[in-house]
C-alpha cells in the first residue's frame, strides 16, 4: 500500500503535537487541573526578585535556639522553639525553621511568609553552623488527632470534628488567598500543618502553618473567596474530605472508655 508524502507529514505533525503538549497541572489532591487564578508554586524562581534572593544574606543576631520541635523534613534541617530573639517579640511567640541550604524552596517559603505577614526575620544562625533560617510567628493550637478530646471521642464524634476542621480550614484558606494572594494547599486536616483550637468536642478555629512547597501557590489578584471555597470543597466537606484522606489517611487513635463530657459518647 502506498502512502503519499503529505499523509506522512500530517501523521508526524500530529504525533509531534501530542508529544510536546504541555503537562497538566495538578491541584491540592492531585486529581484536578489547576484553575487559572493560580500562578504557580512558591519555589518557582520566576517569582523571585533580587530582594527575595538575598533573604538569607544577613546574620541573625541574638538568636537563642530552644528545644527542637521537629526533626528534619523534606525541605528543612529542623524546627526549634526560641529562648531569645531581639526586643520586639516574646521568644515564646516565635519559632524558627532551619534549612540545609539556600535553595528555591527556602527562598520561596520566606517570600510566602512575608506575603501573609508571618515572617519575622530570615538569615543565617551562627549557633547552628551558619545555617539559613526563618523566624516566624508561632500559631496557636495543635493537630486535631493529637488533642485529648479527639482521642477520647467515639468515631461518630471524630467524624464530626474532622468535618468541622475541614470546613474551617477551607474558610481560612480562602481568607488568606483573597487577602494575601497565597494559597496554602498542604493543609489536609490530618496534617500537622492545620492546627485546631477546641471548645470541648467543637472545633472553634484553625490556623495554617508551613508555607513552603509543595502545594503552596502564588495567586492572581482577581481570585475570589467563592472560587477558593469551591476549589477546596467547603460546600461538600464530608465528600471532599474523604477524597483528601485517600491521599493523607488519618491514623485514628484507639477509642477511650471515657465518655465525651458534651455529647455523652
Amino acid at each position: 500500500m502506498r502512502i503519499f508524502c503529505p499523509t506522512i507529514v500530517l501523521i508526524l505533525s500530529i504525533l509531534s503535537i501530542c508529544t510536546h503538549a504541555a503537562p497538566v497541572n495538578q491541584n491540592l489532591d492531585s486529581r484536578e487541573n489547576l484553575p487559572a487564578w493560580i500562578q504557580g508554586e512558591v519555589d518557582n524562581p520566576a517569582f523571585f526578585t533580587q530582594k527575595d534572593r538575598q533573604a538569607y544574606a544577613k546574620k541573625l543576631w541574638g538568636v537563642k535556639p530552644g528545644a527542637k520541635l521537629q526533626v528534619a523534613g523534606s525541605h528543612n534541617f529542623a524546627i526549634y522553639s526560641l529562648t531569645g530573639y531581639g526586643l520586639r517579640f516574646k521568644s515564646s511567640s516565635l519559632i524558627m525553621k532551619v534549612f540545609n541550604a539556600v535553595d528555591n524552596a527556602a527562598i520561596g517559603e520566606a517570600k510566602a511568609l512575608r506575603a501573609v505577614g508571618d515572617l519575622v526575620a530570615s538569615g543565617t544562625v551562627s549557633a547552628l553552623g551558619s545555617k539559613p533560617a526563618i523566624i516566624m510567628k508561632k500559631k496557636a493550637g495543635q493537630p486535631l488527632q493529637e488533642t485529648e478530646a479527639y482521642k477520647n471521642a467515639r468515631e461518630v464524634v471524630r467524624e464530626m470534628m474532622r468535618n468541622q476542621t475541614f470546613t474551617l480550614m477551607c474558610d481560612k484558606m480562602a481568607i488568606v488567598a483573597t487577602k494575601k494572594y497565597v494559597l496554602h494547599g498542604d493543609n489536609h486536616p490530618s496534617h500537622s500543618n492545620t492546627l485546631v483550637t477546641l471548645d470541648g468536642n467543637t472545633v472553634k478555629s484553625v490556623e495554617l502553618v508551613d508555607y513552603g512547597p509543595p502545594k503552596t501557590y502564588f495567586l492572581n489578584k482577581s481570585v475570589t473567596k467563592a472560587e477558593v471555597c469551591v476549589y477546596c470543597g467547603c460546600e461538600y466537606p464530608s465528600t471532599k474530605r474523604h477524597l483528601w484522606e485517600q491521599e493523607f489517611p488519618y491514623v485514628s487513635p484507639p477509642s477511650s472508655p471515657i465518655k465525651s463530657p458534651k455529647l455523652g459518647m
